[in-house]
């Protein structure tokens, strides 16, 4: 039986390269929405002065920076998986028994308390293969399965997706189980956890997600992408949810699928909001 997540067994930790604002805004939004919670952030050697500024200037939350060195131009890949795996390792060796994993374009929309987590423990206690509480909000992209008896949300058992993502609340203890490692790709991490019968569920109460249109670096460079409609990335965030917009999405039925278009309010987008309404989600969030 897993214990029950709380601050002093979970730790929240950030994984940075380069991003400004979106970046301000998670740390920020951690600060606001998870009282009590150790945080740690590891920073993939990120060459934007803003960035290091940004991150000093939330020192005050932080319990721990790991800063890497510097990796050759035109990278083919980042180093995610390892700094997952250096956070896993670390989260082990100092005694948390969960490991929250946040990204730097991702923002905080209510608050991680009591209720929420008891939620959370009800998922973990259904089974020994759910190793992942994924708590976004949803896109719009495909089916998703409604689970009654958990109250929770996934992908169809044949979708390998339904397995494992590098955002969420992850079982320490589950994962030292499967004897887990954080290989190199998200798509092969989640392979091989469907191959295994391991699963990760989204809860009826999200609390999080990535802000729209954030910035772009693919192979270590920045990517600039041309529209009609002029889109300012890095720029856009949401509204916290307010006491009546929680209360709302508390007590809706669970056939209500918290979409992220449908549930969160976008601020700062002027006309840019048309695109963020009906443009491909998959163009929204990357």
């Amino acid at each position: 039986m897993l214990p029950a997540i709380s601050p002093k067994n979970t730790l929240i930790a950030v994984f940075s390269y380069n991003m400004t604002r979106e970046l301000d805004l998670c740390l920020q939004s951690i600060k606001d929405m998870c009282a009590g919670f150790d945080v740690v952030l590891i920073d993939d050697a990120s060459e934007e002065p803003l960035t290091h500024g940004i991150i000093q200037s939330h020192a005050d939350r932080l319990n721990e920076v790991f800063t890497l060195p510097p990796v050759k131009k035109n990278r083919t890949r980042g180093r995610l998986h390892e700094n997952i795996q250096r956070m896993y390792e670390y989260a082990l060796s100092k005694g948390y028994r969960y490991l929250f994993m946040v990204q730097d374009d991702m923002q905080l929309l209510r608050p991680l308390n009591q209720r929420v987590l008891s939620e959370y423990d009800a998922i973990f206690s259904k089974g020994d293969h759910i190793i992942q509480i994924d708590p976004r909000f949803l896109r719009n992209l495909g089916a998703i399965d409604i689970l009654p008896d958990i109250q929770a949300y996934c992908f169809a058992a044949s979708d390998y997706r339904n397995s494992y993502a590098d955002v969420g609340i992850l079982s320490l203890d589950r994962l030292v189980a499967n004897d887990w490692k954080f290989e190199i790709g998200e798509r092969e991490l989640k392979i091989k956890a469907h191959e295994r019968g391991l699963r990760r569920i989204f809860p009826f109460t999200p609390i999080m997600m990535h802000v729209p249109y954030p910035t772009i670096y693919r192979k270590g460079e920045k990517v600039q992408r041309q529209s009609l409609i002029p889109i300012h990335r890095g720029k856009y965030s949401y509204h916290y949810l307010s006491e009546r917009e929680m209360s709302a999405l508390d007590a809706r039925p669970l056939s209500a699928i918290p979409y992220t278009r449908k549930y969160l309010r976008p601020k700062g987008m002027g006309l840019a909001y048309l695109r963020y309404m009906f443009e491909n989600e998959n163009r929204v969030f990357s």
